[in-house]
């Protein structure tokens, strides 16, 4: 868990530019990060926001994420299990540097025989991985080299110019120090204004910059945090409608009873009162981020599960 103040930074823990990890995944705000992100969805389901574009991904699925293309998660109806894999650049550009301005363009892979290997590949470089037998870095880094090359041969992909992939580094950079800002001050009264003057950049630039890279606006996605923060206090806490509005930043209970009749159908008072809480109706952009990551002796025990199944 925690929340980031800058570009998502991936520590490689075990390896010098690969980072494997098991984890449930429950939020993650829009952020971007240096490293090729490639992930399987071993369990449940989980939205999955490329910027604009949600995708529910379910069991099985594989999922890309280019370098510094802002994303994000939240959780579906079920608790998830994700194996994500994390490549630093510099594992593959030293062998072609034109591989730092690769782009993948096929987002999801479902099924078929290129998911079939890849993912039989995935799971064996991660057992090996959280084994650490000798050297298990020479192997885990040829079934990753072989996993990008069969993306490369059996999906469509582009390379950007070194000015379009700088570009999109500091837009990813400037997303991030914006919504960690509205995590950290969704109480108070944040204005577009307030943003703009912090990033040094006009109102009408903000406005059009948070429109293209989160497909809402800045209000909106402000109220989205807030409803999350307030939906979590109307759950969990015996607050007043006045004290929830007060905390999480809402200017009246009116305008709070109108999220939750938009987000889930029914007023405060009559979410309080169901014993089944309903779902969301229409999943938004997450406020925040909450992650449980696999101790390596857990993950290791758990990915052995699947390999006898």
């Amino acid at each position: 868990m925690g929340k980031r103040k800058e570009l998502e930074i991936v520590r490689h823990t075990a390896m010098n530019h690969l980072e494997i990890f098991l984890l449930e995944m429950i939020l993650r705000q829009p952020h971007g990060h240096d490293d090729l992100e490639i992930g399987i969805l071993l369990e449940g389901g989980v939205y999955l926001f490329l910027e604009t574009k949600p995708y529910l991904l379910k069991k099985g699925d594989i999922y890309i994420i280019n370098r510094h293309h802002v994303h994000s998660f939240a959780q579906a109806e079920e608790k998830n299990k994700i194996l994500a894999f994390q490549l630093g650049s510099d594992f593959y550009r030293q062998l072609n540097p034109a591989l730092a301005y690769l782009q993948f363009e096929n987002t999801i892979i479902h099924s078929g025989v290129l998911h079939n290997r890849i993912h039989e590949k995935l799971l064996s470089c991660a057992l090996c991985y959280f084994n650490q037998d000798s050297y298990y870095e020479l192997r885990c880094g040829s079934w990753m080299l072989e996993v990008l090359y069969d993306i490369l041969s059996g999906t469509h992909s582009r390379f950007t110019s070194e000015k379009e992939s700088l570009l999109a580094q500091n837009n990813s950079l400037r997303l991030t120090r914006i919504t960690d800002y509205i995590s950290s001050n969704y109480s108070e009264n944040i204005s577009l204004q307030d943003m703009a003057d912090r990033e040094g950049i006009t109102v009408y630039h903000l406005s059009h910059f948070i429109k293209k890279m989160l497909g809402i606006s800045f209000q909106e996605y402000l109220n989205n945090v807030r409803f999350e923060h307030a939906l979590q206090l109307v759950r969990d806490s015996n607050f007043s409608i006045l004290d929830i509005c007060l905390e999480t930043g809402f200017s009246s209970s009116r305008y709070l009873n109108q999220m939750f009749e938009k987000r889930l159908g029914c007023t405060v008072r009559e979410y309080r009162k169901q014993g089944t809480k309903p779902m969301i109706i229409t999943p938004s952009l997450p406020a925040d981020n909450v992650q449980m990551r696999f101790n390596t002796i857990n993950a290791k025990e758990y990915l052995y599960s699947l390999s006898i199944q």
